[in-house]
C-alpha cells in the first residue's frame, strides 16, 4: 500500500477558487471551510476530486452535500459513504465526485520520526507540535503530517449529511445518522494537518489538528477522526521544507 498521508493549510482554506492538482512543494490548496459547510449549510461541490488528485498528492475533506468522507492518499482517492448503516468505500479515481471541503498538497519528501512510546489520544496535538518544533518546522504555519502503524483508542465517523460532532455540541438530534466506529486497536494510518488558530476553518473547536484515518485491516474505509492514539513502533512523517 502506498505510504499514507499529507495535506492542508488553514489560511488557504479561505479560498474557494478552483485549480488543478497542486504543484510539487507549492504548499496547500484548499476549497471551502468547516464553518461554511457545517454552520452556514453551504455544502455545494467546490472541486472535482479527479482534478485535485495526482501523483504525490495527499488530502482530506468531505463530499458535496456532506455525503461522505474523502481522503487522497498519494493520488488515490478514497471515498467512504454510509450505505444502509454500513460504510462503503471506493478507491482509485474520484469518478466525477466533488468535494465541498478539501485541502490537498503534493509532497515530494518526508522526515521520518519514530514513535518510541505510546501517544495517548489526548496528547496527539501536543506530540505532533513537539516533533515538528524539534525538526525545525514553523508550527505557526499549518503543515501536513502522516502516521503509519498501529493506532489505539480510535473513534471515527463517516458523515452522512450532518456532522455528529456539531450535533453533540449543540444538543441536536441527527436526522441522517453517520457511521461511527470505536475500537481499542486498528491498523492503517492517519492523514492530518496541524493548524493553530484555525477553529471553524480547518479544525473543530478545541483542536489543533484535522485528521482522517485510512484503515486497511479487514474492511477498507476512511473516516474523520474524533480521537486516536499511536502505538509504539509507528512512524510520524512530517513534510521536509
Amino acid at each position: 500500500m502506498k505510504a499514507l498521508i499529507a495535506f492542508a493549510a488553514a489560511a488557504v482554506l479561505l479560498s474557494a477558487c478552483r485549480s488543478a492538482s497542486p504543484a510539487p512543494d507549492a504548499g496547500v490548496r484548499g476549497w471551502g471551510t468547516l464553518r461554511e459547510a457545517l454552520r452556514d449549510g453551504e455544502v455545494q461541490g467546490r472541486v472535482d476530486l479527479d482534478e485535485a488528485a495526482g501523483d504525490g498528492v495527499w488530502g482530506v475533506g468531505a463530499l458535496e452535500g456532506l455525503a461522505g468522507e474523502v481522503t487522497i492518499v498519494d493520488g488515490d482517492v478514497w471515498v467512504t459513504v454510509v450505505d444502509g448503516g454500513s460504510p462503503s468505500t471506493t478507491i482509485g479515481s474520484g469518478a466525477g465526485a466533488r468535494a465541498t471541503v478539501l485541502a490537498a498538497a503534493r509532497v515530494a519528501e518526508w522526515i521520518d520520526v519514530p514513535v518510541p512510546d505510546a501517544v495517548d489520544a489526548a496528547d496527539l496535538d501536543a506530540f505532533v507540535e513537539s516533533a515538528a518544533r524539534a525538526h525545525g518546522l514553523d508550527t505557526g504555519t499549518p503543515f501536513v503530517f502522516r502516521v503509519e502503524g498501529a493506532l489505539t483508542d480510535l473513534r471515527l465517523h463517516v458523515i452522512a449529511g450532518e456532522c455528529p460532532m456539531r450535533a453533540r455540541a449543540l444538543g441536536e438530534t441527527l436526522t441522517t445518522p453517520p457511521y461511527e466506529l470505536a475500537v481499542a486497536k486498528a491498523s492503517g494510518g492517519l492523514v492530518g494537518v496541524y493548524a493553530e488558530e484555525s477553529a471553524g476553518e480547518l479544525c473543530h473547536r478545541g483542536s489543533r489538528t484535522h485528521v482522517h484515518a485510512v484503515l486497511t485491516d479487514g474492511v477498507l474505509l476512511t473516516g474523520h477522526v474524533e480521537a486516536v492514539g499511536i502505538a509504539p513502533g509507528a512512524v510520524l512523517r512530517l513534510p521536509r521544507r
